[in-house]
């Protein structure tokens, strides 16, 4: 082989790492847990290339433009491709900050939201607590691994380089939001219920002992219902979780073949 044909061969294996990288670090940015604000950007720049290198030999041999503008567009797709598949990831812990938001809603926690001066950022009491748990569970459950397969197959679905219609995935994320929107109902509901039942019966107390205050009682009783029903109920959602995170390679699968389309 010429010296030419050795640095075009160089070249093109470059551009494919290029390529493969671009698809690879879009995990690392909207993926839960990848992409985590606390954990630092060196490791997860090294994660991004070490993984590049384990998928590097399943991206199949093709031509790909060497023009600055048309590979700089390929680039663009090819990292829009792992932004999506993260995005799936998200929607899953998604369903967990609107089930703990609405509970400390219906708590009295949602001032937290708005007024936190001890770190000056917007937390979430309940919300925190699931996400936490939500996190364990996901790495326990081997979720990660999950997602890291879903990557995995999406160079087999979706070859680099191919055209995608990033249009056609709208029914795919569509049907995935909502299946995410009602987990995080039943996520919710047990605590739900039981503040609901608490209210109707302060309410009940409140017009049969006119002297009660109910405004002084009702907050301590309804955190304690609140506690008590989201121990009882752990085991609940940790089965909810647990069957989120299970469905997260069909789901990735699911919105990479429309994204083929």
């Amino acid at each position: 082989m010429t010296e030419e044909g050795l640095y075009e061969l160089g070249l093109f294996q470059v551009l494919k790492f290029l390529l493969v990288l671009a698809r690879v670090g879009g995990i690392f940015t909207s993926a839960p847990v990848f992409g985590d604000v606390h954990v630092p950007p060196r490791v997860r720049v090294g994660l991004a290339v070490a993984l590049t290198f384990v998928f590097f030999p399943l991206v199949k041999c093709e031509t790909y433009p060497q023009e600055v503008l048309p590979f700089f567009s390929l680039l663009v797709r090819e990292a829009g491709i792992g932004l999506v598949i993260g995005f799936v990831v998200a929607m899953v812990f998604s369903a967990i900050r609107v089930a703990g938001a609405y509970v400390d809603l219906i708590l009295g926690f949602g001032f937290a939201n708005l007024v936190d001066p001890s770190f000056k950022e917007n937390s979430a009491v309940v919300g925190q607590l699931q996400n936490l748990v939500a996190t364990l569970l996901f790495l326990v459950t081997n979720g990660h691994h999950s997602v890291i397969k879903g990557l995995a197959d999406s160079f087999a679905v979706i070859p680099v380089g191919e055209k995608v219609l990033l249009g056609s995935t709208v029914p795919a994320v569509t049907a995935v939001f909502a299946a995410m929107f009602g987990s995080a109902l039943r996520i919710a509901l047990p605590v739900v219920g039981a503040i609901f039942l608490t209210d109707v019966s302060l309410g009940i107390l409140a017009r049969t002992v006119p002297q009660l205050n109910v405004f002084v009682v009702g907050f301590p009783a309804k955190l304690a219902v609140a506690l008590f029903v989201l121990a009882v109920s752990l085991p609940f959602f940790s089965g909810v979780m647990s069957h989120l995170i299970g469905g997260l390679e069909r789901d990735i699968a699911l919105v990479l073949k429309n994204l083929a389309m």
